[in-house]
């Protein structure tokens, strides 16, 4: 744990390097996760709803390109998550519009009999209403299995996915 968190610090001061100007903010909104199980002749599939709450910073790199870490909070019918999201995204010249992807840490923050901690491709688009004020939405599918093979089956697979649909603002 220790080295996974030593790499991000590394990793976000050499994005701060290369920043021209670092934005921090706050987001929050409606949040759904799909859990899905598929086995030899076993297939199950779930959907729930909640909500996330979450602190974000906006590395500018240029005027179009930016790097946005942030960690959120889900709540997902008396589950608690947390969503640790590292997107480049895109701007759309002079429009409020952009884009935005990459790699998304997803960890269950209860003791469950799978895998706490899956690794996700994330993918969305937003955009800003002022200065200020931005609206988001992006979905994350889970590229890990959440059982570790010694649990219950062998072929047995479990991913969560998510997504995020909410507003945020940035000081």
């Amino acid at each position: 744990m220790f080295k996974k968190l030593f790499f991000a610090v590394i990793l976000l001061a050499g994005v701060n390097s290369f920043a021209q100007e670092v934005n921090f903010g706050v987001q929050a909104g409606y949040a759904n996760l799909k859990i899905s199980e598929k086995g030899s002749g076993y297939s199950f599939s779930e959907a729930e709803s909640g909500f996330y709450v979450g602190f974000l910073a906006d590395f500018h790199l240029d005027e179009n390109w930016h790097i946005q870490p942030s960690a959120n909070y889900m709540r997902i019918k008396e589950v608690n998550f947390l969503n640790v999201p590292v997107l480049a995204q895109y701007y759309i010249e002079d429009s409020g519009f952009f884009v935005q992807a990459g790699p998304q840490a997803t960890f269950i923050l209860e003791d469950v009999d799978i895998n706490t901690v899956g690794l996700d491709a994330a993918f969305g688009a937003g955009y800003h209403i002022d200065e200020h004020f931005f609206i988001e939405a992006r979905y994350a599918f889970e590229l890990t299995n959440r059982y570790s093979g010694d649990n219950y089956y062998d072929d047995l697979k479990a991913r969560i996915n998510t997504l995020n649909i909410g507003i945020g603002y940035k000081f």
